[in-house]
C-alpha cells in the first residue's frame, strides 16, 4: 500500500477479501507506520464504521492491541472517552457513521471505513467531499451487488487489492480450521460443515450473497426498553474453539417482539469466570438464567454459587420448534451486540445437493442464537415454567431483590 500511496495516482484504496485475511491489521499497521515516518506534518485520519458501538469493539480494540504489542503505545496520547490516538503529529479519530453530530462539517486528510459493505453511498460521499487526500475501504464481499463495486472499484483513481485468509501467516489455527470447514470437499460434506456460499465469501473472499438465512430480517435498537419486565439471561457454554455466549432476552407480548442484548462472547472461560460474570449481571438486574443442558457439572457449580440457573429441557424436534417460534416474532438486537448481529447475519439453513434448502439450520456460529432459543423453549413455549425464589438468590449474593412478576 505504501508504494501505491506514494505514487499519488490513487484517491481511494479498496481492500476486498475473506474473513481473517489480514485486511484490518494491514491497514492499522500502515497507519501506524505512516504516523512514525511522517512527523514533519500534521495529519488527521478518521476511522469509521456504520455504528460507533461496533467500531469500539473492533478497530479501536485492534489498534490498541497492536500498539501494546509493539510498544508504540508509550509514544501515544490516548483519550479513551473521545476515542482518539495522537501519535507524534498524526491524529487518529474513531467515529461511528451514526454519530451525525461529530460528522457534521468534518474535514480530514484521510478516512477509513471499516466493513464498508455496511455503509451507504451517502456515507462515503459525505466523507470524501471533506477529505483532502484519500479514502480507504475494506470489507468482506457479502453481497453480489453493491455501490462500492459499481461506483468505486471502477474508478481510474481506485487502488484495488483482493486477499484471502490463505495468505495470512498469522491466522490462529482454530480460525483457519473453521473457515476451511466451509469448503465443499467430500470430507466436509460428509461432516455436515460444507457451505459453498460461506466458503466463497469468508474463505475465498468472492462476491456472493448469503441465501437461505434463517432470520432474514431483524431490527437494531439502542436498548431493551425498561418497561419490559419479561426478561431472562441465557447462556450457551463454550471453552476452546467456541465462545461462552451470555445474553439478556426480553419479550414484549403486545408487539410480539423478542429483544436480545449480548453481555459476553468469549472463549477460554473457566467455571469461576462464568460465575463471576453472572454474579456481576445479577447485581445489576436480578433475572432467571436459562442455560444449555450439555454440561450438568457446570450448571450445578453455578447453582451452588447462588445463581438461579435452569438448564433447558430438550426433546426431539426442539431445535426446529424453537427456531420456528423465533421466526414468528419480531427480533430486535441492541446495536452494541456485535457478535449477536454477526450470528443473525450468517445463520443459514442446510442446503440439499439439488440446491433447495432444508428446514434444518447449519449448526455453526449460533451460540447466542442457541441461548435465545433456550429461553423461548423454556419460558415462552413451555406450559409449565419453574418458579424461582429470586429474593432468596439475591440475598445469597449479598443483594436484596424483588421476585419476577408472575408468568
Amino acid at each position: 500500500m505504501s508504494k501505491a500511496v506514494d505514487s499519488g495516482r490513487f484517491h481511494v484504496f479498496v481492500f476486498e477479501g475473506g474473513s481473517r485475511s489480514g485486511k484490518t491489521y494491514g491497514i492499522i499497521q500502515w497507519i501506524i507506520i505512516y504516523a512514525l515516518t511522517h512527523t514533519d506534518k500534521q495529519t488527521r485520519i478518521v476511522c469509521c464504521r456504520k455504528k460507533g458501538t461496533w467500531l469500539a469493539s473492533t478497530v479501536w480494540n485492534d489498534f490498541n492491541v497492536i500498539l501494546n504489542e509493539t510498544g508504540i503505545i508509550n509514544y501515544c496520547k490516548i483519550n479513551k472517552t473521545l476515542k482518539t490516538i495522537q501519535l507524534y503529529t498524526t491524529s487518529i479519530e474513531f467515529i461511528g457513521l451514526d454519530d451525525t453530530q461529530k460528522l457534521h462539517g468534518l474535514t480530514t486528510d484521510i478516512f477509513w471505513i471499516n466493513e464498508a459493505i455496511e455503509a451507504s453511498t451517502n456515507d462515503f460521499d459525505q466523507l470524501e467531499q471533506r477529505t483532502s487526500r484519500f479514502a480507504i475501504l475494506d470489507y468482506n464481499p457479502s453481497a453480489e451487488e453493491h455501490w462500492i463495486y459499481d461506483r468505486v472499484c471502477k474508478r481510474p483513481d481506485c487502488y484495488f487489492d483482493h486477499s484471502t485468509m490463505l495468505g495470512n501467516p498469522f491466522l490462529p489455527e482454530n480460525s483457519k480450521r473453521k473457515i476451511l470447514s466451509y469448503e465443499p470437499t467430500e470430507e466436509n460434506i460428509a461432516n455436515g460443515t460444507a457451505d459453498e456460499r460461506k466458503w466463497k465469501i469468508y474463505g475465498l473472499g468472492l462476491r456472493a450473497k448469503l441465501e437461505g438465512l434463517v432470520f432474514p430480517e431483524y431490527e437494531l435498537v439502542d436498548a431493551i426498553p425498561e418497561s419490559i419486565d419479561k426478561r431472562w439471561y441465557c447462556i450457551d457454554f463454550g471453552y476452546s474453539s467456541d465462545p461462552t455466549a451470555i445474553a439478556e432476552v426480553a419479550y414484549n407480548k403486545a408487539t410480539n417482539s423478542l429483544y436480545v442484548k449480548e453481555h459476553c462472547y468469549e472463549a477460554g472461560l473457566l467455571s469461576k469466570d462464568i460465575i463471576s460474570i453472572m454474579h456481576g449481571l445479577q447485581k445489576k438486574r436480578l433475572l432467571k438464567i436459562i442455560s444449555e443442558s450439555a454440561d450438568p457439572r457446570l450448571v450445578k457449580e453455578m447453582q451452588q454459587a447462588g445463581l438461579p440457573v435452569f438448564p433447558v429441557r430438550k426433546y426431539s424436534g426442539s431445535i426446529e420448534a424453537g427456531i420456528d417460534f423465533m421466526r414468528g416474532v419480531k427480533i430486535k438486537i441492541t446495536s452494541d451486540s456485535l457478535n449477536a448481529k454477526k450470528e443473525f447475519d450468517t445463520y443459514t439453513f442446510q442446503q440439499a445437493p439439488d440446491g433447495h434448502f432444508l428446514n434444518i439450520p447449519v449448526d455453526d456460529a449460533n451460540h447466542i442464537i442457541d441461548g435465545v432459543r433456550y429461553v423461548c423453549l423454556e419460558e415462552l413455549m413451555a406450559k409449565n415454567t419453574k418458579p424461582v425464589d429470586l429474593k432468596k438468590v439475591a440475598n445469597a449474593i449479598g443483594r436484596g431483590g424483588k421476585p419476577l412478576p408472575a408468568r
